[in-house]
């Protein structure tokens, strides 16, 4: 689910087809059930024969995003009561001297100490003090608690008093109680606390919405239960999502990632750079050697969520973004968006500010009698009247002031992909351009020219690929183990031992999703650093080792990869320096899902028409404008030429050669 439309693709053994509808944002589940519905009363989906339902979902970012959260109490060690509202150092700018802080996510009147105490070797220093505990209960009834966080220093290493708290509280309220030994069992407190919180006070919401979900598809026929796309970009069933909400927070965006690999796989392109540009924002990630960048560093809306979330920077410039003029005459778009409702001004829904698809509409990139997602057609005058005003403040013609707002969007579409790549060693030029979303493909000439960029993938259905990446992903799950010892030090067989552990929790939760341990691969990783140093660099074990296998010459080879992969982030290694170990992680997931990549082309035909489409603000060009499902297998074609579909639109500016693979990707050549 968008912010602006619902992507549906459904996978029936011979093709695979792609279903695009305006999204209900005032409740989202609706949506997708009524877009279902319509599916079954068309005779398109049996929900009798459906053996997956997968699912993209924004609701847990949105929720903190708009802070509707359950009201949630925070439980920790005596003395670290307002650790989540200190926090750390970190300035988003540092020159920004009129900078606000978020508020803390629990208030100090719900953030509760308690007397216990384990110690930095995870034995017990001080008891938990069970009955000032106890005292606290009614005091959780009183000021209208909905969940509960849990966390105290070093539990972690032992989760004994977390665990005891949580079997006497839940003897006495019926509350959604989370645990950070159990959300996070990693070192740095602040990010754990805060992680914990999250998930506790997401509990409910996201608990709430999966249920309605879930009514909704059982009232329809559908015999299966939902799976959940977690941002690390793995999915789970629904009930385990509901459980640590935490980790569904970059759900959507993740989804899409995951769609771009397996259309890299397929094609033989190991190095992309994602553009995800959809109704309300813009999504860049970057996936090297056919590998996603992950990291566990994020945050949402200010506040840190350290789980193992698809490397991905997020900006606010969709199709939907508002361009406006800012106090010192300067042309501006986003981040606000129109979103769904009243959406832009071609919509004809009521919107009444200019948008990034108001300006390709002006410009003839939109043609409209051929819209996304069954909307009608498109008000072309609208949209001239609305940039019209814009224009009239900025003393140019309508077309400049088009050309200008999409300038606006691409250069920061440009910056937001430098710092994927740029700003982390990886020179654009190196990669090839893989844009989805139904306004990305818009836009991809003129971000690659920008970039360097020599080569473009487009897919054949990229307005839905996100829903495709749904699909195309495997059953997974990730856990972590704080270490925090010398490399050189550690024996090999504590190694083996918290590897271990963590593989058999991953071999338990996939068997209750029903994949057999025989079935279950791991990936074993580690946090490294240099000792004194503040950052780690998480590095894999060789492809297949087994926890069993660890050895001294496996941490050996893991000090050495460690030093190489400091000096291609870094510039520069010191292998004489003590390596620490800081954390172990495993990935547990299931076999890969297989999918036909044959896809439904859908309507075809001849050219649809020739129609003036301007590329530059001097003047318009006679264009040719046909159907992406119209292509066939090898052939080639040239620009200027505009090629439409259901789910997107893609542009190709004169002098742009291409082609039609045998999957129906579109790769243009960029010069």
């Amino acid at each position: 689910i968008g912010g602006t439309f619902i992507d549906i693709m459904i996978a029936d053994g011979e093709s695979l087809r792609a279903i695009k509808v305006p999204s209900t944002p005032s409740s989202p589940a609706d949506g997708v059930i009524s877009a279902l519905e319509d599916q079954i009363t068309r005779g398109l989906i049996d929900p009798g024969r459906v053996e997956r339902l997968a699912h993209g979902t924004t609701v847990a970012t949105n929720a903190i995003l708009e802070r509707s959260l359950a009201r949630t109490a925070l439980i920790t060690t005596a003395g670290f009561r307002d650790l989540i509202e200190i926090g750390r150092q970190n300035r988003p700018d540092l020159y920004d001297l009129f900078q606000v802080k978020p508020p803390p996510l629990v208030p100090r009147n719900l953030r509760f100490e308690v007397a216990e105490r384990i110690d930095p070797d995870g034995r017990v220093d001080i008891p938990l003090d069970r009955s000032g505990l106890e005292r606290l209960i009614p005091i959780l009834a009183e000021r209208g608690v909905e969940a509960v966080a849990v966390s105290f220093i070093f539990s972690y290493l032992n989760p004994e008093h977390e665990r005891e708290v949580a079997r006497i509280l839940s003897s006495k309220l019926d509350l959604p109680i989370a645990l950070s030994s159990d959300v996070l069992p990693e070192f740095r407190e602040y990010e754990r606390t805060s992680t914990t919180v999250i998930s506790a006070a997401l509990r409910p919401v996201v608990s709430g919405y999966l249920s309605r979900l879930e009514e909704g598809a059982r009232r329809l026929g559908f015999g299966r239960s939902w799976q959940i796309m977690q941002s690390g970009g793995t999915v789970t069933n629904a009930d385990l999502a509901g459980m640590v909400p935490a980790r569904i927070a970059l759900s959507g965006p993740a989804a899409g990632v995951k769609g771009a690999e397996a259309i890299g796989k397929l094609i033989g392109e190991s190095d992309l750079i994602t553009l995800d540009m959809g109704g309300t924002s813009c999504d860049v990630s970057l996936i090297r050697s056919g590998r996603i960048g992950t990291t566990r560093a994020g945050a949402v809306g200010g506040y840190p969520l350290a789980v193992p979330m698809v490397e991905i920077e997020t900006i606010g410039a969709g199709g939907g973004s508002i361009a406006w003029i800012d106090r010192g005459g300067a042309l501006r778009v986003g981040p606000e968006s129109a979103g769904a409702e009243p959406g832009p001004v071609c919509y004809g829904r009521g919107g009444t500010e200019p948008t990034v698809t108001d300006a390709h509409v002006v410009l003839g990139h939109i043609l409209p009698d051929e819209p996304l997602g069954g909307l009608p057609r498109l008000d072309e005058r609208g949209a001239r009247e609305a940039v019209g005003k814009l224009a009239g403040r900025l003393g140019l013609s309508v077309e400049e002031t088009a050309f200008g707002i999409l300038d606006v969007a691409d250069a920061a579409m440009e910056r937001a992909i430098r710092v994927i790549s740029v700003e982390r060693g990886y020179d654009p030029r190196l990669f090839s351009l893989l844009p989805f979303g139904g306004a990305g493909p818009l836009h991809a000439v003129s971000i690659a020219r920008r970039l360097g960029i020599p080569r473009i993938v487009v897919p054949p259905l990229a307005g839905i690929l996100s829903a495709f990446g749904l699909l195309a992903s495997e059953v997974g799950h990730d856990y972590s183990q704080s270490v925090v010892r010398p490399l050189e030090g550690v024996h090999a067989e504590l190694v083996r031992e918290v590897a271990g552990k963590l593989c058999e929790k991953g071999k338990r939760d996939l068997e209750m999703e029903g994949i057999g341990p025989d079935r279950v691969r791991f990936s074993i990783s580690a946090d490294l650093r240099y000792s004194g140093q503040s950052h780690e660099l998480n590095v894999p074990f060789p492809e297949g080792i087994r926890a069993s296998g660890i050895d001294r010459d496996a941490l050996s080879s893991l000090a050495s990869s460690f030093h190489s992969a400091h000096h291609r982030a870094f510039g520069h290694s010191s292998p004489e320096e003590e390596v620490e170990l800081v954390t172990l992680r495993v990935r547990a997931s299931g076999p890969p899902a297989s999918i036909d990549l044959r896809w439904d082309r859908g309507r075809s035909g001849a050219r649809i028409a020739e129609r003036p489409v301007w590329f530059d603000p001097d003047r318009p060009v006679a264009t040719a404008v046909r159907r992406r499902g119209d292509l066939s297998p090898g052939e080639g074609f040239v620009g200027p030429l505009v090629l439409v579909g259901d789910d997107s639109t893609l542009v190709v500016p004169p002098g742009v050669e291409g082609r039609c693979d045998r999957f129906g990707n579109a790769i243009l050549e960029v010069r």
